[in-house]
């Protein structure tokens, strides 16, 4: 994300060791360490002319990669205890299985970020207990579609309809076998 100027100007810091101060017209001497983070391919971005490689070859080091929320489900447990303990100190906050399980099964698109404002809304409203309801509603399931009520359906739609559950029960549920024996497949 750094603009091609800011990247000249990290680029000459880490050759030279030095920077010149705002307001200064003399170069002080600095010794650094750089951690950089990025969600990008750096590589990719080399390529497309987006980020110096010059710069790129001085940043390589000791590489980490993190995998996405969505990709490590078995740690969301000790995130969401850490997550808790900076959000509500000294508070013993329990949670409703059904938030649980909406934690668990969200995708986490927006990662580690999505996750603390999630608790840090669920905290603010809930007792001592998370429930479904304290969560955005971004992470809350969507609710089942209601089922008609074949008794209010005018009469060819009821005909279908039980036609239709009872295939449904011959079949299993399997939905290609019901399309075939309905010619539509």
């Amino acid at each position: 994300e750094l603009p091609p100027t800011s990247q000249a100007a990290l680029l000459r810091v880490l050759q030279e060791g030095e920077v010149v101060p705002l307001g200064a017209d003399r170069p002080v001497r600095v010794d650094v360490r750089v951690i950089t983070a990025t969600h990008r391919d750096l590589d990719a971005e080399v390529s497309a002319g987006r980020f110096r490689a010059d710069l790129r070859a001085r940043l390589l080091g000791f590489q980490l990669a993190l995998p996405a929320l969505r990709d490590r489900r078995e740690d969301l447990g000790l995130m969401v205890a850490a997550l808790l303990d900076r959000l509500a100190p000294g508070r013993a906050l329990a949670f409703a299985a059904d938030a649980v399980a909406a934690l668990y099964h969200h995708s986490w698109p927006l990662n580690i970020r999505e996750l603390e404002r999630a608790l840090a809304a669920a905290v603010a409203v809930a007792g001592d207990r998370i429930e479904l309801g304290h969560l955005p509603a971004a992470l809350t399931p969507p609710a089942e579609p209601a089922r008609p009520d074949p008794a209010e359906l005018p009469p060819a739609q009821r005909e279908l309809f039980e036609q239709l559950q009872a295939l449904m029960s011959r079949h299993g549920g399997n939905l290609s076998a019901i399309a075939r024996e309905l010619g539509k497949a």
